[in-house]
């Protein structure tokens, strides 16, 4: 029976467009609209590794992350490959009274295998 690779992506960002407001500021959490997957590397697939990866990142104005780095180490590869997948991501940029902002976000990649 062959295994199935199942990779979870959970973003910890509110991705539901959460709404706060506080002193009639209302402000709005980046929500990821293309998330690739990252891929398993081989070695990490061998050795069993499961768990995650946590990255934390800039989302800018336009939706595009940038300044990323891990801040939660599963395994180099697995780091690498979360980073990668992170870069390609594209969000509905967080926004501050109606205004599209940058803000950063700490998101993590799972990986886990069945």
């Amino acid at each position: 029976m062959a295994r199935t690779l199942i990779i979870f992506v959970t973003a910890i960002l509110a991705c539901s467009a959460l709404v706060a407001q506080s002193d009639q500021v209302q402000k709005t959490m980046p929500v990821p609209i293309y998330k690739p997957e990252p891929a398993y590397t081989l070695e990490a697939r061998a050795a069993k590794i499961t768990g995650s990866v946590m990255v934390q990142a800039i989302i800018d104005a336009e939706g595009v992350p940038s300044e990323m780095r891990v801040v939660k180490s599963l395994d180099p590869g697995l780091d690498q490959n979360a980073l990668e997948a992170v870069g390609k991501w594209r969000f509905r940029p967080a926004t501050e009274n109606g205004t599209a902002v940058s803000i950063q976000v700490t998101i993590e990649i799972g990986f886990k295998l069945l």
